[in-house]
């Protein structure tokens, strides 16, 4: 038998040889494509989505249409969701640990409320009946808040509230609660902007809207007292830089 056809012979035994790693090759690639629709399939778990938002800072924005029984909507409706900023519990522990530290805080009182951080500044000490010029030790308090909020990037609002008892302060010609109340509410904003909290801050005058919310309150002097506060609102969203809202 001559060399080139034994050699001939030899290679079709080598790739004979060979034949069974490409019918693996097939079969591995079935099984994954299997577990790859198996994994599809799977329902996905909100947490893991959510996560995933957070990751991305929530550039995925959803389209919806809006419908109605009567008239539809001629365009889609864009959804936007906000970007989160700090967790409100985290700021919780870094604001509680300061009013406990500070006598200028000691009419300060925080709490969570669903997707809000509230805190209110309360009684006479800050803001006197019918007064709305910021107190110095308002100020001092608010200053000494704003050494956190310096690095705070959650959205921040500001609510003035007011006793019942009609205002009436000539020198700044408040003739009503509203006035009073919003007059108040800015006073804070802008002292918390000067202390150091550079997002833009949102300020409302509610009056003595929320006064019966304080009805659990028998001491009459002691209600009217937490009707004269300002509420500083730390919201879960982050804040926004820009014009007025």
């Amino acid at each position: 038998m001559s060399m080139p056809f034994q050699e001939s012979i030899e290679k079709k035994q080598v790739r004979k040889n060979t034949m069974w790693l490409t019918s693996l090759a097939d079969l591995l690639a079935l099984l994954l494509a299997f577990f790859v629709l198996l994994f599809s399939m799977n329902e996905v778990k909100s947490d893991s989505w959510q996560d995933i938002l957070n990751t991305l800072g929530y550039r995925l924005n959803t389209q919806t249409e809006a419908t109605d029984d009567g008239l539809t909507a001629e365009k889609n409706v864009e959804i936007f969701t906000e970007q989160k900023a700090f967790d409100l519990d985290y700021l919780e522990n870094i604001i509680s640990e300061k009013i406990r530290s500070s006598t200028e805080l000691n009419n300060v009182e925080v709490f969570k409320s669903e997707d809000r951080l509230v805190l209110s500044f309360i009684g006479n000490t800050y803001f006197p009946s019918g007064v709305n010029e910021v107190s110095p030790k308002l100020e001092d308090g608010v200053r000494i808040l704003g050494e956190s909020f310096r690095y705070v990037k959650n959205r921040v609002e500001v609510y003035g509230h007011t006793d019942p008892t009609q205002a009436l302060n000539p020198q700044t010609l408040l003739d009503n609660n509203w006035g009073l109340s919003l007059a108040r509410a800015l006073a804070v904003a802008d002292n918390l902007t000067k202390a150091g909290y550079s997002f833009p801050v949102r300020a409302y005058g509610m009056a003595d809207s929320k006064y019966h919310e304080l009805s659990d309150i028998q001491d009459k002097e002691t209600r009217l007292s937490y009707a004269r506060r300002v509420d500083i609102v730390i919201r879960e969203a982050q804040g926004r830089r820009g014009g007025k809202k």
